[in-house]
């Protein structure tokens, strides 16, 4: 029954934010935002364990910024993602337009499948709307499956409706070892979130921490030798984004266990420094230890 009210309220607020402007929708987002950190104090306590770990030597106002920002980040994501379900392409194409889906192409026109690494940096739902028009060949999506499967199934449907497939983590490795008997295809997969596994990770510095991190885009590189490129979005104002690729480890036979992931955690710690409020520090990202 849960699951169903769950499904109910989302259904609802999709229908509502098919009429809601963006300028109002920013102004809700600057209250929900004002809410979650002022009122209810949303995962205030992770937001800010994390930000005094990476900027140690900074003072408390500046912190007190990144995470006032960061809330208005996560909330103009959930509201935007929100309203993305009744936005037509060519709408999500103008806010989320991809300015060199050639690296890409250049691969898969010689039935070459890529992975494709990003992170949770700035809008990667719309990003993942918009980036199969750009490809002459598949996109899928690798994606952690949500606990309510009705939602679940209702998220897929809809990052499908731009041309994205979707395959559940568990399923991935089956997935790419079928691929070299289909066409070439991108896959994206967004991996800079905690492993739920000590034994497993990969470790690295990730931020200046000595950080667990999921393996899965350097394993399935080197087994399948499928080149790692990598998927940056730039918030360019409120609403509007532009994607860029560019080549991580072009070639997997050249890399040893781990060279992959620490290459993946330098450069997404670039933009993360450079913007941190952009990045989402609600995410207890730290929460294994060597």
């Amino acid at each position: 029954m849960s699951h169903w009210l769950g499904y109910f309220f989302m259904g609802l607020a999709i229908q509502i934010f098919r009429f809601v402007p963006f300028r109002v929708l920013y102004i809700l987002s600057d209250g929900l935002a004002f809410l979650l950190y002022h009122v209810i104090g949303y995962r205030r306590k992770v937001v800010f364990d994390n930000l005094r770990r990476v900027f140690p030597q900074r003072t408390d106002e500046y912190l007190h910024r990144i995470a006032r920002n960061s809330y208005r980040n996560l909330t103009d994501i959930t509201l935007e993602t929100v309203k993305a379900f009744t936005m037509t392409a060519a709408e999500l194409q103008r806010r989320c337009p991809c300015r060199n889906p050639e690296l890409v192409n250049n691969y898969l026109d010689r039935q070459q499948p890529v992975i494709i690494a990003g992170s949770h940096f700035n809008n990667w739902e719309l990003a993942c709307l918009t980036i199969p028009a750009g490809f002459r060949g598949p996109a899928i999506t690798v994606y952690k499956p949500l606990t309510n499967k009705i939602i679940d199934r209702n998220f897929n449907r809809n990052r499908a409706r731009g041309g994205m497939l979707m395959v559940s983590m568990d399923a991935v490795f089956s997935a790419m070892r079928k691929q070299v008997k289909e066409p070439a295809a991108a896959w994206l997969m967004v991996a800079d979130q905690s492993p739920s596994s000590r034994k497993s990770a990969h470790w690295v510095s990730f931020l200046g921490q000595d950080s667990a991190s999921l393996p899965g885009i350097d394993i399935l590189a080197r087994k399948f030798s499928f080149p790692v490129l990598y998927f940056d979005i730039k918030r360019l104002r409120r609403g509007f984004y532009e994607l860029r690729y560019s080549e991580l480890w072009p070639d997997p036979s050249k890399a040893g266990e781990g060279d992959i992931t620490r290459a993946y955690a330098q450069r997404v710690e670039k933009p993360i420094l450079e913007q941190p409020e952009n990045w989402l520090w609600s995410h207890k990202r730290w929460k294994i230890q060597r």
